[in-house]
């Protein structure tokens, strides 16, 4: 198993709960960005864990991995959206855009989370013609993470961690011929 560093911005508690199944699925714990940026050095893989703002990562989220280089990085998201959605897929990606140089994404998840009920009052209050709400991920999304999600996050941490072995070893094969 490598040295992992989980990292999280999490707001309502969802994108922790994540990070927290898949620390204990790799042997570690999950270190929160609310207070100061955490230092990555030292770590094989540098796990990033965020909240949703403006269909990217959460500002705190983007300064961090703009400040990561050359490592191994494992992005996840909780958001209101189907996991499979063009709307979380996006969010990923505009993650990936702020990752610092020489960095090797090795895998992402993304997971639905239960919209806070704060969120959910200010969505009711919007015009009809706005597109957040005709999205059925507001109400999809209640009881997320649920404990399939969160099997689901440490089996993917297991498989990403297995991913970069298999990357090690092809570099260290291609190394030698």
């Amino acid at each position: 198993m490598h040295k992992w560093k989980i990292v999280v911005s999490s707001v309502t508690g969802n994108t922790r709960k994540i990070a927290d199944a898949m620390a204990e699925a790799v042997g570690t714990s999950a270190v929160d960005l609310k207070d100061t940026l955490p230092e990555a050095e030292g770590a094989d893989i540098v796990a990033v864990g965020f909240w949703l703002w403006r269909g990217g990562p959460d500002p705190k989220t983007a300064e961090f991995l703009s400040k990561l280089h050359d490592t191994n990085v494992v992005l996840f998201a909780t958001h209101a959206a189907d996991a499979k959605s063009e709307h979380a897929v996006t969010a990923l990606v505009r993650a990936a855009y702020n990752v610092g140089p020489d960095c090797n994404i090795i895998a992402t998840f993304s997971c639905q989370g239960q919209v806070s009920e704060a969120v959910l009052a200010r969505r009711a209050k919007l015009p009809k013609d706005d597109p957040h709400t005709k999205s059925k991920g507001w109400i999809t999304s209640k009881g997320h993470p649920n404990a399939d999600d969160l099997h689901e996050a440490a089996e993917f941490a297991k498989k990403a961690d297995h991913k970069l072995e298999l990357l090690e070893k092809f570099i260290e094969k291609k190394g030698q011929a």
